[in-house]
Parts: C-alpha cells; structure tokens; sequence
C-alpha cells in the first residue's frame, strides 16, 4: 500500500483538492477530523489539553463540554509557546488515529492511500510517506481568500497564516506541487496530473499483500527520507 501526503496552507485550496482525489475513489484520511475527534470530551487528549489550559477553552467554560474553537484559537493562534504545548497534545493522538486508519486500509489491500495533513511537515509526518504533495498559492491570494471565506479581520487572518510553516518552505519538501494560481478547472486538472504520476505499480501492490515485504517496503520509506534529511535544515547549513 502506497501512503502519499498532502499539504498545504490555510486557504490554499486543498480542500478541492481533496474533492478531485475522492472522485478517482482513492481514500483520504481527513486529518482536520481526526484533530476534531481527538478533542472530544470521550478522548484522553481532552483531559490532558483541559490540564494545561483549563476549562476556559470549553463551552460554558464547564468540564464535559465541547471545546471552544474560537476561543481556543484565541489562545493558541498568537502565542507559539502555548501552540507547541496544544501539538504536543493534539499530534501524537492524530498520528495514532492516522495508524489505525492505514492498518484497516491495509486488511482491505488499498492500493493507495492519502493522508490530507495541514500539519504534515510541522508534525514531522512527512518522513513516514513516500511522497509528499504541496499544494500552493501565492501568500497575498491565500489572505484574501481566508478574509473573504471566514469573515476575519487582517490580523486575525495573518495570525492564522503565520501559525503555519509559510507554503514556500513547504515545497522544498514537495515531491509534487499542485500550483493554484488560476482557476478551479485548472487546479483539477492539475490534481489529476499529479495523481496519474503518483499511481501505484500493480506488481508492487500486490506484494504488499505480503506482510514482510510490506515490513521492508515501510523500512525504505522511513531510511530513504532520513538519509534525504530535512531540507530546510540542509539548506540552512549550505549558506
């Protein structure tokens, strides 16, 4: 089983993405769900966010009610020490739901399958796929739209935006770029471009059936980007 992930920004337009991908009937393990389910008051990560940060970031400000977005964006959003505690939290319970999700994935023989990550490069995920695909837009595009699509003021919006790793870092990253620079058609066509390239051999697929193989194939992924190394990182050290 081949495991592809795919980024972006806030606003960027992966989200239609997303839609082209499901069209083909390729899964998509919608991580943005999985950080809501993992947030939830039956959820053991509830606790421990409700810990650091108190009942303040519940409706009602009550214990047993559902988190606050607005208000926990509030805190997170403009203060990087309390966002790394709250990804502290939120990320290692994600990548857990990720991992139960692949293995069903797995017992099904899906050939191939998407993990949609805002936080792909942040949460380190991308050392554990075979390929990683950015999706972007230019940085004035995607503060428009966030302002158009949610109502918020320049500052909140930028708040939002500069919470995430900036979509130029993203694609040194990238295996693929989904460009969105123009209009839906394109960026569809672009999708699909993109997925006809990353489609997987039939042969390899069916020895992944195999769960050695399937062993050894994981191990390649996992020795093939930390021998790659970071590129920021790399970048950095040639300067």
């Amino acid at each position: 089983m081949k495991v592809v992930g795919l980024t972006g920004g806030i606003a960027s337009g992966k989200s239609t993405v997303v839609s082209t991908v499901l069209t083909l009937g390729i899964p998509v393990i919608d991580c943005d769900k999985l950080a809501r389910l993992v947030v939830e008051p039956s959820h053991p990560a509830y606790k421990k966010l409700v810990d650091h940060f108190g009942t303040e970031i519940l409706q009602n400000q009550q214990w047993g009610q559902p988190l606050d977005r607005y208000k926990f964006g509030t805190i997170i959003f403009p203060d990087a020490a309390q966002r790394r505690v709250a990804n502290s939290i939120i990320h290692p319970a994600v990548r857990d739901e990720i991992l139960k999700r692949l293995f069903k994935y797995w017992i099904k023989g899906t050939a191939l399958v998407i993990i949609d990550v805002p936080l792909l490069l942040e949460g380190e995920l991308w050392r554990i796929v075979s390929d990683v695909i950015v999706v972007y837009c230019p940085p004035d595009v995607q503060l428009a739209r966030i302002k158009d699509r949610d109502g918020l003021s320049e500052s909140d919006a930028l708040a939002r935006i500069n919470a995430q790793r900036p979509l130029i870092e993203k694609v040194d990253y990238a295996d693929h770029v989904i460009y969105n620079t123009s209009d839906l058609e394109t960026l569809r066509i672009s999708t699909l471009k993109v997925m006809d390239t990353i489609k997987p051999n039939p042969f390899w697929t069916y020895l992944a059936y195999f769960p050695p193989f399937t062993i050894l194939m994981a191990t390649w992924v996992v020795l093939r980007r930390h021998f790659k190394g970071d590129p920021r990182k790399m970048a950095s050290k040639n300067k």
